[in-house]
């Protein structure tokens, strides 16, 4: 774990979809530095045994002194369950931010794909790279149905306001009007120039290895294909 723990107060907390909630986080006279894309690790209280740490990427922008984090709550999770109990007051601990996401080019175009809460680093990202970036940006997020989109709002103001970006939600689990399946089965459709664009991918790792696949297929360079780094291996481990 990270040499230089925060034990920040939680200052506000509420519903992003049934199951996801957003947790702010404030340490007086402290300045969260990091990269949008980087995540931190929350340690758990476990009782008697050792703190369970997760990682969480803030949803929120560097230089302040508070820290955003949505948690989705997972049947038997120790930390997301424990997340979720956690009442304004309460002191979290954790990590300095770390890990390998983050804008890599600003005039590149860039399309971010996610599902589930690999969203998270997305959000942090899109909002800098629209604030910072001079090419084109476009969101494809999956999700189960329209209940769990959480941020739509958001990127849908983004999309309104701002000629530059588009967002496509792909939905697995619901009879809609938009896109359903999965995320990697509709970028054919939805990417006119791979070779000139760059990914950032994150979900489960099934998802970012059979989409890294299809972007490849498609014309796409691996040195312009950004994950976390470690989802190939996981998945090479549950099929071994």
């Amino acid at each position: 774990m990270s040499p230089d723990p925060l034990d920040p107060m939680l200052v506000s907390v509420h519903s992003l979809t049934p199951r996801v909630k957003q947790f702010l986080l404030r340490v007086d006279g402290h300045t969260f530095d990091f990269t949008p894309g980087q995540h931190v690790s929350v340690a758990a209280d476990a009782g008697d045994n050792p703190p369970e740490y997760r990682p969480y990427s803030p949803v929120s922008q560097p230089g302040t002194d508070t820290v955003a984090l949505a948690v989705k709550r997972y049947p038997g999770g120790v930390c997301s369950t424990w997340m979720h109990e956690r009442e304004v007051g309460d002191t979290i601990s954790i990590t300095s931010p770390s890990g390998n996401l983050g804008i890599r080019n600003w005039d590149r175009d860039v399309v971010f794909l996610a599902t589930g809460t690999g969203l998270t680093p997305m959000v942090a990202m899109a909002t800098q790279y629209l604030r910072e970036g001079s090419g084109r940006a476009t969101l494809v997020f999956g999700e189960r149905t329209q209940e769990d989109l959480m941020f739509r709002e958001t990127f849908d103001l983004y999309a309104a306001n701002h000629s530059a970006f588009a967002v496509e939600y792909v939905l697995s689990d619901e009879d809609w009007s938009g896109p359903t399946g999965f995320v990697q089965d509709h970028l054919p459709d939805l990417i006119d120039d791979a070779a000139g664009t760059d990914f950032y991918v994150c979900g489960v790792p099934e998802m970012v290895v059979g989409t890294t696949a299809v972007l490849r297929d498609l014309g796409a360079s691996e040195d312009h294909i950004f994950t976390e780094g470690w989802e190939e291996g996981a998945v090479e481990e549950e099929n071994a």
